[in-house]
């Protein structure tokens, strides 16, 4: 069977991670592989020594969805236990990541910094704006009480000419 072939995925559960840490990896394989082959395969694609292989095959099981039921695939696992020393880093590209997310984040301190540099002048608008505000309405005020003053002035002298002329 090709290399390829045996090693069909790994298996990342909480319990998977757990036993990381004990140099114990879980893999999904292919069901017509051997304990050898699968050490072989482990051994050959990530260049490192298999101390022990477990394999099982995971049952199928009954699962509901809505009113339908249906059944899970069955798959054969293999528990692959490493020599002391030896690791299999299945997450490759998170060590470039972890690097892009610290040059994210001093950007995303920059940006943040440049935002509330913007804010803050915008506020300092605001308020010019508002005290610009606030003496036009106190100027419209005076002008509305000055006309009011004005018409009933002019309401009071034609009430005298009607008199007078009355008279």
């Amino acid at each position: 069977m090709n290399v390829n072939e045996i090693i069909k995925g790994p298996i990342l559960t909480e319990k998977s991670y757990q036993l990381m840490s004990s140099g114990v990896y879980s893999f999904k394989v292919s069901p017509k592989t051997n304990r050898s082959e699968t050490k072989k395969a482990v051994e050959y694609i990530f260049n490192v020594k298999v101390e022990k292989v477990n394999i099982f095959t995971v049952p199928k099981k009954e699962k509901k969805l809505g009113k339908s039921k249906g059944f899970t695939t069955k798959y054969k696992k293999a528990l692959v236990k490493l020599m002391p020393g030896y690791t299999i880093n299945l997450f490759e590209d998170e060590s470039p990541q972890d690097q892009k997310d610290s040059e994210t984040v001093s950007e995303n301190t920059e940006e943040k910094a440049k935002i509330a540099k913007k804010k803050a002048e915008l506020e300092a608008k605001n308020k010019e704006i508002a005290e610009k505000l606030a003496k036009k309405q106190a100027e419209l005020a005076k002008k509305d009480s000055e006309t009011n003053e004005n018409q009933e002035k002019r309401i009071e002298n034609q009430t005298e000419n009607q008199e007078n002329s009355a008279n």
